[in-house]
C-alpha cells in the first residue's frame, strides 16, 4: 500500500461508492440456493422461447413472400423480364421513327439530311443511356 498516495488512504465521505466490507457470517443470502438454479433455467428457457417465436414469425413472413412470388428467383426473374421489356420498348421508340422517316419517299434516290451528325449523336446518346444506364 505504500505506492498509493497518502491523500487517497484517508476516508472521505464525498466518495462513498455504496459498499462496505463484511464477513461471510454477516451475509444473509437474498435467494434460496436450492431454487436459484431452477429460476435461472426458467428465465433462460422463457427468453429462448420468445426468441424462437420471433424467428418463427420472421420465417413465416419470408415464406409467405416467397410463396406469393414476391421473393426468390421467380420474383427476381419476373422483375428483370419486365425491366428488359420496358427497355426494349423504349429502344424501339427511339429507332423505329428514324427508320420510318428514312423509308419516306422511296421513289427518290437521295436523302437530304443537313445537321445529321448532331441528330444521329443525339439518338446514339439516348440508346446508350438506355442500354448502359
Amino acid at each position: 500500500m505504500s505506492s498509493i498516495p497518502q491523500e487517497y488512504l484517508i476516508p472521505r465521505s464525498q466518495e462513498d461508492f455504496g459498499f462496505t466490507a463484511v464477513d461471510e457470517g454477516e451475509l444473509t443470502p437474498s435467494y434460496d440456493p436450492n431454487t436459484l438454479e431452477t429460476e435461472v433455467i426458467r428465465t433462460q428457457v422463457g427468453a429462448s422461447a420468445e426468441g424462437i417465436a420471433r424467428l418463427e414469425s420472421k420465417i413465416d413472413t419470408i415464406l409467405d413472400l416467397y410463396n406469393n412470388g414476391k421473393l426468390g428467383l421467380d420474383a427476381e426473374r419476373a422483375k428483370l423480364q419486365a425491366e428488359v421489356k420496358s427497355n426494349l420498348t423504349q429502344l424501339e421508340q427511339l429507332v423505329v421513327p428514324l427508320l420510318v422517316n428514312l423509308m419516306k419517299n422511296p421513289e427518290k434516290e437521295y436523302i437530304y439530311w443537313p445537321n445529321r451528325k448532331d441528330k444521329i449523336q443525339e439518338q446514339i446518346d439516348k440508346v446508350l443511356k438506355l442500354t448502359r444506364g
